[in-house]
């Protein structure tokens, strides 16, 4: 057969039916070109309630408050690029101190521009939700962040009417060198903050810490809750989409 017309006559037409939507929540998630752990910490939550559909921006992973403005050039056209065709229920921004430097407001806009009328988060905003769902008020931050990214941190979480009690900050000045942050240091800083503290609640930054598996240790050690970048954005996805997100063994945000 060297012609469409002759192969036509061989091709057997079927037809199909078009099922719908896998029954889960959707989450559009835009993460950075320089996160290691965002999808390996998800991919632990996400069991059967959730989908996840994913795009990276680029990050030069410089910890100062010029190269995490500069991502929002890029986060429109990464959100474009999500799972063509497919509706979302909720888009995420994954990266905590580019939200808090680009601004909230203006992160959602960008992730929602031509994805039509659904909500948007990120850590930052989820963060201060499940502060809030927690009944938290007294709030001890562990921070990877350089002392340029903790100022604005503590800034806004003031103005939000929190009160931080106490913030420890790595100075890490690679966003690619804070996915290595070992448990042992983790656990270490904690001792050295938290005592005498009178914290709420514990906020551990940065959606590349790898502290989500510590969560339920830490809790325990402590007596404290724990809400890190990632945890937070996933419950607050599954809240924004109308679901009540469980994963036991995760801590007590995601285990009400």
């Amino acid at each position: 057969m060297q012609t469409i017309e002759e192969f036509k006559k061989f091709e057997t037409p079927l037809a199909h039916t078009q099922a719908s939507r896998i029954n889960r929540t959707h989450i559009g998630l835009v993460q950075l070109s320089t996160d290691h752990s965002l999808e390996m910490d998800w991919a632990k939550l996400l069991g059967t309630q959730a989908g996840v559909f994913s795009s990276r921006v680029y990050y030069s992973s410089e910890m100062t408050p010029e190269a995490l403005d500069q991502i929002a050039v890029g986060i429109s056209e990464a959100s474009d690029l999500i799972a063509t065709g497919l509706p979302m229920d909720v888009m995420a921004f994954g990266c905590t101190s580019a939200s808090i430097i680009i601004g909230e407001e203006k992160v959602a806009n960008l992730l929602t521009k031509n994805r039509g009328d659904i909500p948007a988060t990120n850590p930052w905003t989820a963060a201060q939700a499940a502060f809030k769902y927690l009944g938290a008020k007294k709030i001890a931050v562990f921070s990877p962040y350089t002392t340029e990214v903790n100022l604005p941190l503590y800034q806004q979480l003031t103005n939000a009417g929190f009160d931080v009690v106490v913030l420890g900050s790595l100075g890490i000045e690679k966003d690619t060198d804070i996915t290595t942050v070992a448990k042992e240091s983790m656990f270490q800083s904690l001792d050295q903050i938290l005592p005498e503290s009178g914290a709420d609640l514990v906020f551990m930054s940065c959606t590349n810490l790898r502290v989500l598996d510590h969560i339920q240790e830490i809790e325990e050690k402590f007596d404290i809750p724990v809400v890190c970048s990632n945890s937070a954005m996933f419950w607050h996805a599954m809240h924004l989409s109308g679901k009540s997100p469980q994963c036991p063994g995760y801590g007590r945000l995601l285990n009400q």
